[in-house]
């Protein structure tokens, strides 16, 4: 699957392989000594599903707003999938910095897919375009989460006609 630890570290890098510098050269040696260190690294699975702690998320009162009534129930289709095994939790963290790369001030992307505990999906690129701010950075950043997504969803539903 890779070594996801050193994954931002050599995108950077290769972004320099027409036009190496000696600074360069440098960096590489902190990514050898990096991985000398730490030979056998392992990416643990735990599949074991996700609790967390609900009193870090207040309860708000909806009944007010133009949301909320009591009478207001979620309509579920008649030929709904019935559920067969335990409830499998995703989870996608989202990160960009903005204008982290000197030369063209173009933000870095980050995003990884947990399955219960278990990442399933990483990745790491440079944006296509330049912005103005740190929102801008985010923003593009969880566009580009979202579409992996719908994507992976979309080609599940197309391959066997059923979602998955």
């Amino acid at each position: 699957m890779g070594r996801v630890d050193i994954d931002v570290e050599v995108s950077m890098m290769s972004s320099h392989l027409a036009l190496p510098r000696e600074g360069h050269m440098k960096e590489l040696y902190h990514i050898f000594a990096y991985l000398k260190a730490r030979p056998n690294a392992e990416m643990v699975f735990d599949p074991t599903p996700v609790r967390p702690d609900m009193s870090l998320f207040p309860k708000e009162e909806w009944l007010y707003s133009a949301y909320g009534h009591e009478s207001l129930m979620e309509e579920l289709p008649p030929d709904m999938p019935v559920l067969h095994g335990q409830l499998m939790t995703m989870h996608v963290f989202v990160d960009a910095d903005h204008g982290g790369d000197q030369v063209t001030r173009r933000s870095r992307t980050g995003f990884i897919v947990f399955l219960n505990n278990a990442p399933i999906y990483w990745m790491s690129k440079r944006q296509g375009g330049v912005e103005t701010a740190t929102f801008g950075s985010e923003f593009v950043a969880m566009k580009q989460a979202c579409e992996y997504l719908y994507s992976r969803i979309e080609i599940q539903v197309e391959d066997d006609g059923n979602p998955s």
